[in-house]
């Protein structure tokens, strides 16, 4: 018990520290995720040893963790960001990206079993959908003709990787996967016809929920006890935890409305404790020695992480009628937001080593290479934009 409260106030400490070192870079270039990914990889078995990932009550914590990660990106994911034509075209690129992703892995001359070869072709594709809103938004962009199309990329980028995950790697067949998904969709339709009742009903039940809002938290309370019940219903179905956790934040949107106070509350909860852990947990299992210690390797996986996505995702752009007319280096930038992908890469190859579909060096180098691209994505962007911008004013001078 001892061991296992050190390694998890060290982690906590980490937890702190990497968004500090961030803060003390000018511009905030480096996503303090990256730099809380690298600290747990120096502070794990890989390096100092001072954390151990597989303490009591740690893996589970790195669990839920995860399943929080893709729990804020399904309650994120607004229906009318996939559908229509923007929609359409966004599922056909990242469509592109995957077959891509699968060329690229049978052609690489690493020895992939064949589920090896597919974790590792969807970790090409995925994009983490909440890490460019932060980019977007910092940027005052996300209300822009620019940041629409974005959204609807990226949030592509973030589910039909999970899809993917559902119907490749599992066990079952796909049509018991899709069957637990649609479960999951019914639970979250029932449960929102439930609330509305309950709401339009004003039951002893919805007065005390809400009279206890803010003094006692009741109503983060009941959120949290439905996601954590969701996810543990899914392990039992046997869904996977990206799945599980994806279809637990699905539903939470639909139980919850935009304005709801107690979205940001979840917010705290995810992102002040269980996913920043989870990272750091993470980062125990990735040597980022190994990793620095081949940077042409790092390099090369980081170019294949922006050929796969970006480029299925700039022709896409290109040829759509909605998006053909935008001002081509608009298209350059919304494909390579779209290549941002650390915290997902994170998750899927996490889910992909434990179940023996991916080599723990395979591992490393993927995650390492995906958390440089919180680095590399808004240099480049930034740098198209001025290019841009100083073109413009000289063609007015």
């Amino acid at each position: 018990m001892a061991a296992a409260l050190f390694s998890l106030a060290i982690v906590c400490v980490a937890t702190f520290v990497g968004p500090f070192l961030s803060s003390l870079i000018p511009g905030n270039w480096i996503q303090a995720g990256a730099f809380i990914l690298i600290l747990g990889s120096l502070l794990g078995p890989h390096g100092a040893g001072l954390i151990d990932p597989a303490a009591p009550g740690l893996p589970l914590l790195r669990q839920l963790g995860l399943a929080f990660i893709f729990l804020m990106g399904g309650y994120n994911l607004e229906p009318s960001r996939v559908v229509g034509s923007t929609g359409r075209h966004a599922m056909l690129a990242w469509l592109s990206s995957f077959g891509l992703g699968l060329l690229v892995a049978w052609l690489l001359p690493l020895e992939f079993s064949a589920k090896a070869l597919i974790a590792f072709a969807i970790s090409l594709t995925s994009t983490a959908f909440s890490k460019v809103e932060s980019i977007l938004s910092a940027r005052h962009e996300l209300d822009t003709p620019m940041g629409k199309v974005t959204e609807s990329y990226g949030a592509t980028g973030e589910l039909l990787p999970v899809v993917a995950v559902a119907l490749l790697l599992e066990e079952r067949s796909p049509l018991v996967e899709l069957g637990i998904m649609a479960f999951f969709v019914v639970v979250a339709l029932v449960g929102k016809r439930l609330v509305l009742h309950e709401e339009h009903a004003h039951s002893k039940l919805d007065v005390f929920v809400h009279k206890g809002a803010d003094s006692n938290q009741m109503m983060l309370r009941l959120v949290i006890a439905i996601l954590v019940g969701l996810v543990a219903l899914g392990v039992i179905l046997g869904a996977d935890m990206i799945v599980a956790g994806f279809a637990a934040g699905f539903i939470l949107r639909q139980l919850t409305p935009d304005d709801s106070p107690v979205i940001g509350q979840v917010k705290i909860v995810a992102y002040g404790f269980f996913v920043p852990v989870a990272f750091v947990l993470s980062g125990c299992n990735v040597d980022v020695f190994e990793g620095g210690s081949e940077p042409l390797v790092v390099a090369g996986f980081i170019l294949l992480l922006l050929l796969v996505r970006g480029l299925p995702v700039f022709v896409t752009l290109s040829l759509a009628p909605e998006t053909r007319s935008m001002n081509p280096w608009r298209r350059f930038n919304i494909a390579i937001y779209s290549c941002t992908a650390m915290s997902t890469v994170v998750a899927m190859t996490s889910v992909a080593q434990e179940a023996g579909d991916m080599t723990a060096h395979i591992a490393s180098v993927l995650v390492f290479a995906a958390a440089l691209t919180t680095i590399v994505v808004p240099i480049i962007t930034r740098l198209v934009e001025k290019t841009h911008s100083q073109a413009q004013l000289k063609s007015h001078a």
